[in-house]
């Protein structure tokens, strides 16, 4: 039994504001007598609106009325009401997403997402989002690689590392093309982001608004921003631009060794196409920092790979999502708190290794709530070992001690399992934790970091399916 369901994907980032709508073909593809299984069996764009500068008042502030302006037009250019859409994603990703008003930003365009994914993303997460959107983690998979992607958008560079097509290393940098800004036609500087004017002044390079930078200037820059690049993804070099660079202060990620990278983002795309834009194009730096990538590059040796997706692999798919349900068993302390929405995924190595797995989840959390710390998230993990009782019990101890950091801010630990042990392991964890908190146990479920799940809410194909997945990175 198949059935047609409409998408919308919203992305207000650091340089531009895009909506799509897709049509999306999910097929129940489970043998009779078998649980439902819900699957993408087709994608379909049937609108894309035009890519529009995202508006700002300030610096530091969102202009949020003509953004949301901006998206009740595009519904309306569409053709469609917001009745009418089924699924989809509305996120604020780059310097956005720090900006003082992203929060109000969200809320005043929420209804246009329903029941949507809406999460203003923060740097680690949307580099995951970015590296499964451009199709990294599929291209490492398939060439048993490890492929590192940076999304080079206006205000910042996300790296995601994928190895075998998993999650190795995800990070942020302030390198973008939009962080210096001229006026037209001019090279008069018109916004200079704080860090970058103090990169200029340590090589006295004079980066205050009105004054004018030469090409070379721009370029002794934007080599530094390359350098940094060149140092998270090879390990080159004394690593003090990229710490220098690096968008998070604590210390963590550095460099992380590649077989190979690939590109995403509007700086990005101009990598590869190296002829498309003139020096004045954007007024801004990205022409100049696509040329310093792509140099440092060159001189580097490291193998350049073209990803599925450049220009649109943050969450201009995020209508496009994986959908699963549930397995043979549940457990659930409270099935009056359901539904749960938007609780993005917390994915464990094996959690019988010997790596510290309370450090392990804090870092996730870190990655996936991205802004919002009090966000609910839930934990899954895989594990190579078919397990006992006895098993079951230990994981029940050591996912009750490594969640900590969770428990104290949210009521219900929520598991996801890949094998059918949804019930006794979530019994086990009743009988272990403090009366005051619940447990939401649901098996035979494959997700990863950076996906979000819906737990409860039928999706109306079929019967009633309880689970369903939101993988908001995947092109369109």
């Amino acid at each position: 039994m198949s059935e047609n369901i409409l998408s919308v994907g919203v992305d207000i980032g650091t340089s531009t504001t895009c909506v799509v709508f897709s049509d999306i073909l999910i097929d129940n593809s489970s043998a009779a007598m078998r649980l439902p299984r819900a699957e993408i069996i087709e994608k379909k764009v049937r609108y894309r609106s035009p890519v529009y500068f995202t508006p700002l008042l300030s610096d530091t502030e969102l202009n949020v009325e003509e953004i949301a302006g901006i998206v009740a037009r595009e519904y309306q250019s569409a053709g469609i009401s917001p009745e009418d859409v089924q699924t989809g994603a509305v996120i604020i990703t780059g310097d956005t997403a720090r900006k003082s008003n992203a929060q109000r930003c969200l809320q005043a365009i929420s209804r246009y997402a329903g029941d949507f994914v809406v999460a203003a993303a923060g740097p680690t997460l949307e580099s995951i989002l970015a590296g499964k959107g451009s199709g990294a983690d599929a291209y490492s998979k398939t060439h048993k690689l490890s492929v590192c992607n940076l999304d080079i958008g206006g205000g910042t560079t996300n790296t995601a590392t994928f190895s075998g097509g998993k999650l190795v290393d995800a990070d942020c940098m302030d390198i973008g093309g939009r962080l210096i800004r001229f006026k037209e036609g001019t090279w008069e500087i018109e916004y200079i982001f704080p860090k970058i004017q103090e990169l200029a002044r340590e090589r006295g390079i004079r980066g205050e608004i009105g004054a004018m930078l030469s090409c070379a200037d721009i370029r002794r820059i934007t080599d530094v921003m390359a350098a940094a690049i060149l140092e998270k993804v090879g390990g080159a070099g004394d690593r003090s631009a990229y710490w220098f660079l690096k968008t998070e202060e604590r210390k963590g990620g550095g460099g992380v060794p590649v077989d190979a990278v690939s590109f995403s983002g509007g700086v990005g795309r101009l990598i590869y196409d190296q002829a498309s834009a003139e020096a004045f194009a954007y007024n801004d730096i990205g022409v100049f920092l696509a040329a310093s990538v792509r140099e440092a590059l060159q001189r580097s040796g490291l193998a350049l790979v073209r990803p599925a997706e450049t220009i649109g692999a943050t969450v201009i798919g995020a209508g496009n999502h994986s959908m699963e349900i549930s397995g043979a068993t549940i457990t659930v302390t409270d099935s009056g708190d359901l539904p749960l929405q938007n609780i993005p995924i917390i994915r464990l190595e094996d959690p019988f290794g010997g790596g510290e797995l309370r450090e392990e989840i804090r870092k996730k959390a870190e990655w996936v709530q991205g802004v919002d710390r009090d966000q609910m998230a839930a934990i899954t993990f895989h594990t190579a070992r078919k397990m006992n009782f006895r098993d079951i019990v230990e994981l029940a101890e050591r996912l009750i001690d490594a969640a900590q950091p969770l428990l104290e801010r949210q009521d219900t630990l929520i598991l996801i399992t890949e094998g059918d042990y949804g019930k006794v392991l979530g019994q086990s964890l009743i009988v272990r934790l403090p009366p005051e908190k619940k447990v939401l146990c649901i098996d035979s479920v494959d997700v990863g970091s950076g996906d979000y799940i819906d737990i409860g809410k039928p999706l109306g194909i079929g019967d009633s399916l309880p689970v369903v997945i939101k993988t908001l990175a995947f092109s369109y």
